[in-house]
């Protein structure tokens, strides 16, 4: 039998199992046929020809354009022929391109292969379908004509020119130039040509990986068979027996289609050779039947499948026969009809063995289902669906394979359902003695533990009885007697002892309420005593069943009367101890893990909220933030661990958002335990800290007052002593020697004398100008102005002021044309000190810039020069009064002019900046409101 089975046989099982299992989403590709394509199109299609390089291998399956010989009487010359060549028609380009299926018609591939100058000449060419019949190689012989080989599995093993289970035949191609090969393929069977072209040290390193896998298939195979026969002789179990056999069939048809029969085990065989694939596969399905039948129990269990299972059985003895005896085409068909009939079976076999509890069948289920899976990926690589490696090419061998070690090891389990069973059956037996003994020992024991139970309920210290269902006494202990103080007398209700018998009947209708709903009655109420004494007692009881409730109820009575009293007195002195703390004048608060668990009243008033609205609350309500009270709780934790209490005065927040000051102490209710709870104190210092505040700020008002007054005295006595000083003189010049001067130098003196006090004076006003900014009484007086004109009048009074100056003054002004509002009094008082300060400042002379601009709604007017600078660490303190910078050096002046600037740009509402270093010059920038 041909690869009708592996492809036929196999891959019917593959689309039964796929469209039981997986709704038919993987079926078989239908193979190429010889009809598909047109002349016109084998004429366009360009896959005939293959570019070789140095590639260790090249597929050549869907580069072959073909033709069929129906009758297999052409020869190489008749194809050839002109005509001839214009039948050749591409195979198909997807699916398996050269499978033919069953066909008695030869089939001509045709294929050129272009090589290319630095290609090896060397090739070897494989037919990977050992079953064919008979294969012919044509190959340009180099002198115009084409060697011939031939090979299939009808020729004689050793005659092949390749020893290899395939079919593999050297081929010699010219470098450079394009080679067209032919190749001849038909058989009884299915016609399925899969060819590569090899480079022959390549195809030894595949052969290696390749023969390797087979041979640890085979070596398996006989791994299993030789250890389930063992164990057939160890149980005399038949299944074992079949199993082996199956196995044994298994290889032998394994062995015929992967060719390492002809190639190993029957070389010189060739009838056999011809007929064992289909003869291989018949045996293994009888076996694998009777092993079903063996293994589910199938006589026993299902006794109509069993027959069913029996006619299969007597089907594929037939179709071994078939093949023995008959064409290959008979057994073939048998086989395809068969396969599928014997794996519906099987399945079914199968799944009603698991629906109904047979402890193998989920293995037999499983071993199947790895062994058609293997058909199915097999399938799925030969059409071209899944890519070609080792997993997927031995895909049948793996999933085979598996189905024999799942199978074996569902064998294996058989000695152990077999050894379990057993073990139940004498534990069972076992377990049937021990209970006749158990249960007269246990009459006994139940009479020991009820008298021992009657000892422990009479001996109790609580009160039990069982009630009757209308509420009387069938049975009461000692402790119930001794609860009411009956003495000897005996109880007969629990009426005489409520105070009325309202209560009675109330607490009577709420019992049945709860015995009704299967609930337990708990209580505490006041009765009383044989005596009249009142006493409290704590009532508990149930329905002795939930199910029958005339069977009566049982209860527990205690007596509480102390119990009562001490909470009685707890309860007062709770209220008189929270009486105490919420008069107190501190706000006071209990805190168990962060959370105010009770709070008094005072501490409800700072935060200003309610007692009952604070409690439960986690204590994050009271700080200002998250991160404080975070902060503020590993601080306390860590101090309250160490010594058992914390304080601290901070910040906290009532509930109306608003911050106050707090002097708050914590200590542990366990020593050094915060966990335990914490208790807090806390006292309201909001008030205290604004006094202490108040007198830090006067405090630091006395201390600028002092320092004020300090450089102010500095101030008048260093420019008062130079004027005066030179009044002093030019007077006693005068008072000695007036009437020797001439008139020039009197009046030189004079002069002088006029401007020593015209520099107190200008110091005096500056001083009062500050006092009057100060006092805020300095006045803003806006109106138009034109802004151009007064900047050139004041460039040019800085330049008179200082004439003997290096400086270059320069006016840059860009500003918006026109007249402004602005108070020109007090823009001369900002540029005209600026302007001086930086004529003043450059005694190197240099670049003094006075920039004036328009920003969007601001006029920003800047003041640079290149003079000594201003120290950073000093600029803080520039615009204060009497202040000068450490590095004027003998340059005179009061410290009041900024003082005077920054007055008279606040009132004008602007801002000024300044940008200093050391030796860096100074920029000042004034941004003032543009009015129009």
């Amino acid at each position: 039998m041909k690869p009708g089975l592996r492809c036929g046989a196999w891959a019917l099982l593959a689309l039964l199992l796929a469209s039981l299992a997986f709704a038919a989403t993987a079926q078989k590709p239908a193979p190429a046929r010889a009809s598909a394509m047109p002349p016109a199109a084998a004429a366009a299609d360009s896959g005939s020809e293959v570019a070789i390089g140095s590639e260790g291998s090249y597929a050549l399956s869907r580069s072959f354009s073909y033709l069929e010989d129906a009758g297999g009487e052409l020869a190489l010359a008749d194809l050839l022929k002109p005509e001839a060549q214009a039948r050749f028609q591409p195979v198909a380009q997807s699916g398996s391109a050269t499978n033919f299926g069953l066909t008695s018609a030869a089939i001509w591939l045709r294929v050129t292969l272009r090589t290319a100058r630095d290609t090896p000449a060397d090739w070897m060419l494989e037919v990977a379908y050992p079953p064919l019949d008979r294969v012919e190689l044509y190959t340009p012989d180099g002198k115009g004509g084409f060697a011939r080989q031939v090979g299939g599995d009808l020729s004689p093993f050793a005659e092949r020119s390749v020893v290899h289970r395939n079919h593999v035949m050297p081929v010699r191609l010219k470098p450079g130039a394009a080679s067209t090969l032919y190749l001849r393929v038909n058989s009884g069977g299915t016609v399925s040509a899969p060819v590569k072209l090899w480079q022959p040290a390549a195809l030894w390193r595949h052969d290696q990986a390749e023969y390797a896998t087979i041979s640890l298939y085979f070596g398996l195979l006989i791994g299993l068979l030789l250890y389930n026969l063992l164990l057939f002789f160890s149980v005399r179990d038949q299944a074992y027996l079949v199993y082996v056999a199956f196995v044994a069939c298994m290889a032998v048809a394994q062995a015929a289609l992967t060719g390492f029969g002809a190639q190993f085990l029957w070389p010189g065989l060739l009838w056999w050779n011809s007929v064992s694939p289909p003869a291989g596969m018949a045996a293994t399905a009888v076996f694998g039947l009777l092993f079903a039948r063996s293994f589910l129990s199938s006589a026993l269990r299902m006794p109509r499948l069993d027959r069913l299972m029996l006619a299969l059985v007597a089907g594929w003895l037939l179709t071994l026969l078939a093949a023995l005896a008959l064409p290959y085409v008979v057994s073939s068909l048998m086989v395809t009809v068969l396969a599928v009939f014997s794996v519906i079976t099987l399945v079914v076999v199968g799944v009603l063995s698991l629906r109904s509890g047979h402890p193998g069948a989920k293995y037999f289920l499983a071993a199947w289902a790895l062994l058609l899976v293997g058909v199915v990926a097999l399938a799925l690589h030969n059409t071209g669906v899944l890519p070609s490696n080792a997993l997927t090419a031995n895909s049948l061998l793996i999933g085979s394979a598996l189905e024999m070690v799942v199978l074996s090891f569902a064998l294996a389990d058989r000695i152990n359902v077999t050894r379990r069973e057993k073990e139940q059956a004498q534990a069972r037996t076992m377990a049937e003695h021990a209970m006749v003994e158990a249960l007269s020992a246990s009459q006994e024991n139940f009479r020991m533990q009820l008298k021992e139970r009657e000892t422990i309920l009479e001996n109790s210290i609580v009160g039990i009885a069982f009630l009757t269902p209308d509420g009387r006494f069938r049975w009461a202990n000692q402790a119930m007697l001794e609860v009411f103080g009956a003495g000897s007398n005996p109880l007969t209700s629990m009426e005489p002892f409520y105070l009325s018998r309202e209560e009675y009947l109330r607490v009577g209708g709420e019992v049945s309420a709860c015995v009704g709903r299967g609930e337990h009655y708990e209580a505490e109420i006041q009765v009383r005593q044989f005596d009249g004494t009142l006493i409290w007692v704590s009532l508990s009881g149930k329905a002795v069943s939930g199910r029958d409730l005339s069977q009566g109820t049982v209860w527990v009575i205690i007596n509480i009367t102390r119990r009562k009293e001490l909470e009685a007195q707890l309860v007062r002195t709770s209220s008189e101890r929270e009486a105490i703390l919420n008069s107190a004048l501190v706000g006071i608060v209990l805190s168990v893990n962060r959370r105010h668990e009770w709070v008094n009243e005072k501490f409800a008033q700072m935060m200003g909220g309610s007692r009952e609205e604070l409690m439960g609350q986690p204590s994050s309500y009271i700080h200002p933030d998250l991160a404080t009270w975070e902060q503020f709780g590993k601080e306390a934790r860590e101090t309250l661990i160490a010594t058992g209490s914390y304080i601290s005065e901070r910040q906290l927040r009532r509930r109306d958002g608003e911050l106050f000051w707090v002097q708050m102490a914590g200590s542990c209710v366990q020593p050094k335990d915060p966990d335990s709870g914490v208790i807090w104190a806390f006292l309201d210092i909001t008030e205290r800290k604004k006094s202490e505040e108040d007198t830090r700020e006067a405090l630091e008002q006395q201390r600028a007052l002092n320092e004020l007054r300090t450089r102010f005295v500095a101030m008048t006595s260093h420019e008062f002593r130079t004027p005066l000083s030179g009044i002093l003189s030019a007077e006693e010049l005068l008072r000695h020697y007036g009437n020797r001067l001439p008139e020039s130098e009197k009046l030189e003196i004079l002069d002088s004398i006029a401007t020593g006090v015209k520099r107190m004076t200008r110091m005096l006003d500056r001083v009062l100008l500050l006092g009057k900014a100060d006092a805020q009484m300095l006045e803003f007086e806006p109106h138009p102005l034109d802004l151009r004109a007064l900047c050139d009048l004041l460039v040019e009074e800085a330049r008179m002021q200082q004439p003997d100056s290096l400086c270059e003054l320069r006016l840059d002004y860009t500003a918006d044309p026109g007249q402004g509002i602005y108070d020109e009094k007090l823009l001369r008082h900002i540029f005209g000190n600026l302007l001086s300060n930086a004529v003043k400042y450059s005694p190197l002379g240099g670049l003094v810039l006075f920039r004036v601009r328009t920003e969007q709604d601001m006029t920003v007017l800047e003041v640079a020069d290149e003079g000594i600078g201003i120290p950073e660490d000093e600029l803080p303190h520039l615009f204060e009064s009497f202040h000068r910078a450490s590095n004027v050096g003998t340059i005179q002046g009061t410290g009041l002019g900024l003082a005077i600037v920054r007055n008279a740009v606040d009132i004008h509402g602007g801002t000024i900046a300044v940008r200093s270093g050391a030796g860096l010059g100074t920029t000042f920038t004034v941004r003032l409101p543009a009015r129009h």
